[in-house]
């Protein structure tokens, strides 16, 4: 069984964050980070609770930046890859399984992944990755390649906006089968049009959350 990840308090609560989501009444599209933020928060204290998940494979309209666009520009990057955790900064990040440091960076342009971090995880014959987005900056002064990591072993912590890429305070966590080459350059949204593919590439997290409904953290 894998290791948390982060411990969270039994509660947290789903957040719709998909195409056309509002939240109290107000929709989350076009906002900025500080009023999203503020809306998120509000869901978690209703909710009594200081975590949220934000689901796999669900298609948004947050991704408004011009990095986001696919190369023929007709279409947008907005099918989410991975899980995201919401929470409070500096909240500890755990590494679920044994692995090594595999790649670190900072990743400074607006709304993408800040501080990054990814572990290779040996498990023969397979070897996998899990990439951890958003995280404090000092997260990278702390891991150099190559580390060897114990599974529970804290290997970070969440960021905050703007160092974070400017989105509130939240892990990004993603399963990669295969890194294509990319390193911390490996998307973490996809185009709707080659979502089959990516989805293949960055498959369900859910299993390393068993106090979530799996099918809860799912787009449908």
């Amino acid at each position: 069984m894998a290791a948390q990840i982060i411990h969270t308090d039994n509660k947290a609560v789903v957040i719709d964050l998909s195409t056309g989501a509002k939240l109290f009444g107000k929709r989350i599209r076009g906002l900025g980070v500080e009023d999203l933020n503020v809306l998120i928060s509000r869901t978690m204290a209703v909710a009594g609770t200081d975590f949220a998940f934000g689901r796999w494979a669900e298609p948004r309209e947050l991704y408004i930046t011009d990095d986001f666009l696919v190369d023929d520009f007709d279409e947008r990057r907005t099918i989410h890859l991975g899980l995201d955790i919401f929470c409070t900064p500096e909240t500890p990040i755990y590494a679920p399984l044994e692995a090594k440091v595999f790649a670190i960076a900072n990743n400074q342009r607006e709304l993408d992944y800040g501080p990054v971090v990814i572990l290779e995880h040996r498990m023969p014959p397979k070897i996998f990755y899990t990439l951890y987005g958003h995280l404090s900056l000092h997260t990278l002064d702390n891991l150099s390649l190559g580390q060897s990591i114990q599974k529970g072993q804290q290997i970070g912590s969440v960021g905050e906006p703007p160092t974070n890429g400017n989105w509130p305070p939240h892990l990004h966590f993603q399963v990669i089968n295969d890194l294509l080459g990319l390193g911390v350059n490996f998307p973490g949204v996809a185009s709707k049009k080659d979502q089959n593919y990516w989805l293949a590439l960055s498959p369900n997290p859910a299993q390393f959350f068993p106090d979530i409904a799996a099918e809860l953290l799912v787009y449908k």
